[in-house]
């Protein structure tokens, strides 16, 4: 949470300081420490309201079924190991809170009851951040001027930058999710066989 906070500040800031310094649509300073904000805020609201959405209309039934979405393939587990994914997993803010299931620490492998819960809502949080990241662009609506026909330009200036840092944030932990999933899976199924070979 700390680095997330970290890299905010230091967007929210240079967003501001540049856009002062060069003056585009020559607006008074506090012009853009408003509208820094008011993307923000947008941000904020509509990663919100996309989080929302999945959790009340998507079934758990929906959720279970297997798609291509929740597929960890080898080729992206290799891409995970070229980032270094485990070296700074730990430092990306895990939200499970919000649904009383914690998604940063795996305490039960050998309960499956655990493991699916664990895979529901891995795949939830899957859907949430990867769809996030195209809705995070909405935000440069919010700048009406485009709308008049005027030469404005903080939908590019203010609007983009944090439309594209919070993608990036969102993404991550949906890269996390999908690495940790394609293990998820295996000791599900790893477990599965161990039940049907104690019934015979």
């Amino acid at each position: 949470m700390i680095l997330y906070g970290i890299i905010i500040l230091i967007t929210t800031g240079l967003t501001i300081g540049l856009n002062i310094l060069f003056h585009p649509g020559n607006e008074p300073f506090y012009y853009y420490i408003y509208w820094t904000f008011i993307f923000l805020a947008g941000a904020i609201i509509v990663d919100a309201l996309v989080a929302l959405i999945i959790r009340r209309c998507f079934p758990e039934k929906f959720v279970l079924k297997k798609r291509r979405i929740y597929t960890t393939s080898m080729n992206e587990m290799k891409f995970y190991r070229a980032i270094k994914i485990s070296k700074w997993k730990d430092k990306v803010p895990e939200l499970g809170g919000f649904t009383d299931f914690h998604k940063n620490k795996f305490d039960n492998p050998n309960s499956n009851e655990y493991v699916e819960r664990f895979i529901i809502e891995a795949r939830y949080g899957t859907l949430i951040h990867i769809w996030s990241c195209p809705f995070s662009f909405l935000i440069l609506l919010l700048d009406y001027r485009i709308y008049l026909g005027t030469t404005n330009f903080i939908f590019l200036t203010i609007g983009l930058p944090i439309a594209v840092v919070n993608a990036i944030l969102i993404l991550l932990p949906a890269f996390i999710l999908k690495n940790n999933l394609y293990r998820l899976d295996h000791i599900y199924e790893s477990n599965l066989r161990k039940e049907q070979q104690e019934k015979q």
